[in-house]
């Protein structure tokens, strides 16, 4: 093979690998953006679809895109505002005894109740501490979460003082187990619960060095060191030696 044919499948291949590495850059850039543009347009709309069923056909031509939203935020807002005052919160008691009393109903209700209560801090067996669990054996640790510290009846039937932790699986942390433990076998933390979700929810690609708070905005730089990875490669001299 003549030189200048090698030098004209050097440029070839060249120019193949930026090819690649352009679309896979522009990938990498339109992925996130398009999905989330995919997301919320898929919520739109399913909120609109209620605005469809509740009102007139004659109306429906009248129906703006986005309203189903704005429906839902004022009537949460309304909600929110009604059952914080004194009447407010003696229609929510009433209105939960009754939830209570319907069969199969207030099974899933008072489950969900109690989970969103935990979640938001509405009750003292909150996840109130991030601590690490030697978990699946001795040699290796486990994000796990403090739910209560107050376990009268497992005490009493242990006859220790155990703390229950929740250990959640990764990616999904709405599963995982109920520990109770020693508090002594327990590691605490500096972690913040919400570096520990996005910790677990990216099964550790996020680590606690490099995790954001909604204070501290992304930095370009962070976003530029990803993209090298995919950056064309540099051109190379010609020369064959």
């Amino acid at each position: 093979m003549s030189s200048n044919a090698q030098s004209s499948e050097t440029t070839l291949k060249r120019v193949l690998k930026q090819i690649r590495a352009n679309i896979l850059y522009g990938l990498v850039l339109l992925l996130p953006v398009a999905a989330s543009v995919f997301v919320i347009g898929k919520l739109f709309q399913w909120f609109d679809s209620w605005i469809y069923l509740v009102t007139p056909v004659a109306l429906h031509n009248r129906i703006i895109p986005g309203m189903g939203v704005f429906f839902l935020l004022a009537g949460t807002y309304a909600l929110g505002a009604i059952a914080r005052n004194y009447l407010g919160k003696r229609f929510l008691k009433l209105g939960n005894t009754l939830l209570q009393k319907i069969p199969l109903f207030n099974k899933i209700y008072s489950i969900l109740r109690q989970i969103t209560d935990t979640f938001t801090g509405r009750t003292p067996n909150k996840l109130d501490k991030v601590v690490l669990i030697k978990f699946p054996n001795d040699s290796m640790y486990s994000l796990a979460f403090i739910t209560s510290r107050t376990n009268t009846s497992v005490a009493q039937s242990t006859g220790k003082n155990l703390v229950s932790v929740f250990l959640p699986n990764a990616p999904n942390p709405t599963t995982g187990f109920l520990l109770y433990m020693s508090e002594d076998d327990v590691i605490p933390t500096d972690i913040s619960m919400e570096t520990a979700f996005k910790l677990i929810m990216s099964a550790g690609a996020v680590t606690s060095d490099n995790v954001k708070t909604v204070s501290a905005p992304l930095q370009i730089k962070d976003i530029a060191s990803f993209l090298k990875l995919f950056k064309p490669p540099e051109k190379q001299d010609d020369n064959i030696h």
